[in-house]
């Protein structure tokens, strides 16, 4: 494992006790790492806590490592999983993500799993995706597809957080919320 996602992953471990159960959580790599997640959450308010738990670089065989006590122990109901960019020479990806997906899904049953899909056109982007969509159920296990471009870095992450927000909610919105997401 490499010393950034021990140092992280070990982190994350030693804060486990002030995360409250049963909330939101996104475990990713690189991508989900710098997303500024928690810029948009302070503009909103959500039923639950959102709490992200990516590292960047992480690999699929890193996160299988640290997925019990990075995510599991902390038991939320929403998993949101972005993996896979920093996997393309690895052969097991897919088979490592499933085996990702088969502990938190027996581990916490009732939990929802939502598989975000990589970003771009390159053959092993387009594998990948087709790959871990053939994993989803659209019942326990769903697939989301982030828009992939925008005229500003700014607009796009606006963007992606909108798409991600209608997943962070317990409740419909409401007229006044979808307006006030919309600026």
């Amino acid at each position: 494992m490499k010393e950034n996602v021990k140092l992280s992953a070990n982190a994350m471990i030693g804060i486990n006790d002030l995360i409250l159960k049963g909330e939101i959580v996104l475990f990713g790599s690189t991508y989900m790492a710098k997303f500024p997640l928690y810029e948009f959450i302070n503009k909103h308010h959500f039923e639950n806590a959102v709490y992200n738990r990516s590292i960047a670089g992480l690999t699929t065989s890193e996160a299988l490592e640290i997925v019990q006590d990075c995510i599991i122990s902390i038991r939320p109901s929403k998993i949101f999983i972005a993996l896979g960019e920093e996997d393309e020479n690895n052969i097991d990806t897919i088979k490592q993500y499933n085996q990702i997906i088969k502990r938190i899904q027996f581990a916490l049953p009732k939990s929802k799993i939502y598989l975000i899909c990589l970003q771009g056109n390159t053959p092993y982007v387009e594998k990948f995706n087709a790959n871990i969509l053939s994993l989803c159920d659209n019942k326990k296990i769903r697939n989301i597809r982030l828009v992939s471009s925008s005229s500003t870095e700014a607009n796009l992450y606006k963007m992606q957080f909108k798409q991600l927000s209608c997943f962070f909610r317990d409740k419909p919105l409401t007229m006044v919320e979808a307006f006030a997401m919309a600026d």
